[in-house]
């Protein structure tokens, strides 16, 4: 038994050890890639905030489901820091969400030049995708409709600095546009939200800028999404609407299809700081701090793509798209080997199971293997240490160890159910799941709130 057991560990090892190797490409490639100049806008996008003049008629969509409690200062909040008349906010509600609406229509009267209300044909919920179908409907039927379009949520806290790099972008004939996404900073606020600063801080400066480089395709965050008009009347010419609706992460799957479509896709990180990598152009926000409402928003995210986009789309494409559909999917199996690389060690350690047992042969490979586990480990570290004072200014090396944990058990259990939803509720991606909100929370003084 004693053997078996052993055998089983060197084989979870080795499966990190490939994942691992998996990850270091990714951080070789991005070391030296400026996120300015390579590969980005031939006009290089400014880092102040944009004047009316040198913006075009844009267009924030905000879909909203029960958001009464956080809309109303949304609006006022990101208003007071966008003093652009030609960006405009368009809320969609639905008719049977009160609560919400009577918040729209009241923001609406106070900013009439500024704010539009679109109501739903149908009654809530349906999904974040047929709402956002809806406006566009609605919207691009009336003329004046804006030239880009930009998805952002009721929790956002939006930089005024991104109309600018968007616009930038467009003239440079890009049609799809992201900018990073970022957590507020949350190491005060829960060791769950916290998880989040390390884990976008990650994605969004090394492995987003190494996709647009090398030209992948770039899914959409499903916030700081902005598309042009010509993308967007695209879509509604070819299937009649331009997010894939009763999908859980429609906007991950728009991001693939404007590729596929022939659209020039863009991730613009850029930031003020260059040389330190600070003062990011991004959407800022807070993400869940209660441990079950982060596996909650996790499930939804990871069956969406793991599964759901999956199912979908396949892996058609070039290599780059074929290599980061590997990259985003790979969780579905990865995110189970550290806990039960754990709980192996923890035999070990408590002399449960006997190394000597192990066959001869293996010895060897168990060795080197562990120690590549062992490097591995403290280059992930490093990384997200690196990572994390490039967006927020600090060496946070005992907060990021302590914070690593939490994400790895947030993470499982979140792969957990998701494939629960994938092998049950969903009966393997052929059915659509119920939308799943998550609560939205907006820090107390948004004029202030940078990162």
């Amino acid at each position: 038994m004693d053997a078996l057991i052993l055998s089983l560990m060197l084989f979870i090892s080795i499966l990190i050890n490939i994942s691992s190797f998996d990850d270091a490409f990714i951080d070789l490639l991005s070391i030296g890639i400026s996120r300015r100049n390579f590969g980005h806008a031939q006009e290089e996008p400014s880092t102040e905030k944009p004047t009316s003049s040198e913006i075009p008629d844009i267009g924030v969509f905000v879909a909203n489901w029960q958001e009464e409690d956080v809309l109303g200062r949304m609006v006022e909040g990101n208003l007071a820091r966008i003093p652009i008349s030609s960006v405009k906010l368009y809320l969609g509600v639905y008719p049977n969400d009160t609560g919400t609406l009577a918040v729209a229509e009241a923001m609406a009267a106070q900013y009439p030049d500024r704010v539009r209300v679109i109501v739903n044909s149908m009654e809530g919920p349906t999904s974040k995708g047929q709402m956002l179908n809806e406006m566009f409907r609605q919207v691009y039927a009336r003329p004046g409709a804006p030239e880009m379009a930009v998805l952002h949520d009721s929790e956002d806290i939006i930089d005024p600095r991104t109309f600018g790099v968007y616009a930038a972008y467009a003239r440079d004939g890009y049609d799809f546009i992201q900018v990073p996404v970022f957590s507020l900073n949350s190491i005060k606020r829960s060791k769950v939200a916290a998880t989040y600063m390390d884990e976008f801080a990650e994605r969004h400066t090394r492995e987003m800028v190494v996709r647009h480089a090398v030209g992948a395709m770039i899914p959409s965050a499903g916030v700081g999404t902005c598309m042009t008009r010509r993308l967007l009347e695209h879509f509604v010419k070819e299937r009649g609407f331009v997010l894939a609706n009763g999908c859980v992460t429609e906007d991950y799957i728009l991001g693939v299809e404007a590729k596929r479509a022939g659209f020039r896709s863009a991730f613009a990180a850029i930031s003020a700081d260059e040389l330190r990598g600070l003062d990011f152009v991004a959407t800022r926000e807070y993400f869940p701090k209660s441990f079950s409402a982060s596996v909650k928003q996790k499930t939804r995210w990871v069956y969406g793509i793991n599964f759901e986009a999956t199912h979908k789309l396949g892996w058609g494409g070039d290599f780059w798209d074929k290599y980061f559909f590997m990259r985003d999917r790979k969780g579905a199996i990865t995110n189970f080997l550290p806990p039960i690389s754990l709980v192996f060690w923890i035999l070990l350690a408590f002399e449960v199971v006997d190394i000597e047992q192990m066959p001869l042969d293996l010895v060897p490979i168990f060795q080197v293997s562990i120690f590549l586990n062992m490097l591995a480990l403290g280059l992930r570290y490093l990384m997200r240490v690196i990572c994390c004072r490039d967006v927020y200014g600090i060496n946070d090396f005992i907060g990021v160890a302590v914070r690593w944990p939490v994400s790895l058990t947030v993470n499982m259990l979140a792969v957990w159910r998701a494939w629960k939803t994938y092998v049950g509720e969903s009966e393997y991606a052929t059915k659509p799941i119920v939308w799943s909100k998550t609560e939205h929370e907006l820090p107390d003084d948004l004029m202030s709130a940078r990162r």
